[in-house]
């Protein structure tokens, strides 16, 4: 069997509508999450999607004592 780091970003797209004064106190409410209470309109969770970014395989040695 072989080894393979793989490194890769996850990322879903959401849509919020939020009510705030300005688009910074929304994105303050976005980050800090939270989307709940009567600020919160409407909330789609995205599809979950996968970018690999890098695939190598990598090469395992077992070290032996001598005798």
């Amino acid at each position: 069997m072989k080894t393979f780091r793989i490194t890769y970003t996850k990322t879903i797209k959401s849509i919020v509508e939020i009510d705030a004064k300005t688009p910074g106190e929304a994105w303050k409410k976005i980050k800090s999450e939270e989307l709940e209470g009567d600020d919160l309109i409407w909330m789609r969770e995205g599809e979950l999607t996968y970018k690999v970014e890098q695939t190598e395989e990598v090469t395992r040695h077992i070290a032996s004592n001598p005798s």
